[in-house]
């Protein structure tokens, strides 16, 4: 079964991966199995993990068997929102941090460069969802439809990108034992943000994309 499979199957299956930052969302195609052997993860106990978290969780609403109506009425109320609230709010709090401690602490002026380069490019790509990507998929099938399906995709993969960039120069985002609370909470909600990314793409990636291919 392929990573992008289970999250569909089992949307709380998605904090486990995120843990182990396993991508099931650009890379959502590749089989659990090839995951764990290229990634160096132990298969018995990541199978351990998915299962009691998949034990513990309530029933979720498949997103396969979503009318596309619907499913993009609740990536518009929920994901495209929490993520334009989410950027702006990081990049504040960034900016903020850079003024106070920045001398002391250069890598938040790295993280608040990529925060403003991730927030530019991705509020972009979620007006172009909103204004030209999303009509065009309520209109129906057409060379239009696949042709902003296309570019999502693409668009999707370069966010990924920045992402990793963005954990790689924050040590997977752990800010030390040095480091004051209000460094720890930005790395959090930085981790947070991946998370909120990655869930949004993984739905159009897996869900849309196949509905008009």
């Amino acid at each position: 079964m392929t990573v992008a499979t289970i999250v569909l199957e089992h949307p709380c299956a998605a904090s486990v991966f995120d843990r182990r930052h396993i991508d099931y969302c650009c890379q959502g195609h590749v089989p659990l199995s090839r995951v764990c052997a290229d990634g160096g993860h132990d298969i018995a106990r990541l199978l351990e993990e998915l299962a009691a978290v998949i034990a513990s969780a309530d029933a979720d609403v498949d997103p396969r068997t979503t009318p596309t109506s619907v499913l993009i009425n609740r990536v518009l109320a929920y994901q495209h929102r929490h993520l334009r609230a989410n950027l702006a709010l990081l990049q504040l709090e960034a900016s903020n941090l850079v003024a106070t401690r920045g001398k002391r602490l250069p890598v938040l002026r790295q993280v608040k460069a990529m925060l403003g380069e991730l927030s530019d490019r991705l509020n972009a790509h979620l007006d172009e969802e909103e204004d030209v990507l999303f009509p065009a998929l309520l209109a129906g099938p057409s060379d239009e439809t696949r042709r902003a399906m296309g570019k999502m995709f693409d668009e999707h993969r370069e966010f990924s990108l920045l992402l990793r960039r963005l954990r790689e120069a924050t040590g997977d985002y752990a800010p030390g034992e040095d480091l004051d609370d209000n460094v720890r909470a930005l790395y959090r909600a930085l981790r947070d943000l991946e998370s909120l990314v990655l869930r949004h793409h993984h739905v159009e990636n897996h869900v849309l994309l196949p509905r008009f291919r």
